[in-house]
């Protein structure tokens, strides 16, 4: 699974900027998730950072190589004692559903 994500340039622990301030400062209208975590019906796949308006269609082609949706969760939503949710608790929190069909 991490292949695919390698493939589209999504590496875990992927980091957008070393100032989320100014980055938020540079794009404001953008939906920006720092230390998101990326969860598939049965766990938790990919961590990082995310800009849901410039990668969005990149998660698309994703989430349809795997065939799987892929549910966008905050940091806190998707570490620690959350990264073992069940599938109805991650779907509660998702900030955003990306469809694989």
């Amino acid at each position: 699974m991490n292949r695919i994500f390698d493939k589209y340039k999504f590496f875990r622990g992927r980091l957008l900027s070393f100032s989320k301030s100014l980055y938020r400062e540079k794009f404001p209208y953008h939906e920006i998730y720092f230390n998101a975590n990326i969860f598939i019906k049965s766990d938790k796949i990919w961590f990082g950072d995310l800009d849901l308006t410039l990668d969005r269609d990149r998660l698309i082609l994703i989430a349809k190589e795997l065939k799987q949706d892929l549910y966008i969760l905050r940091e806190m939503d998707g570490r620690f004692d959350n990264e073992k949710r069940t599938f109805k608790s991650v779907k509660e929190v998702a900030v955003d559903i990306i469809s694989g069909t």
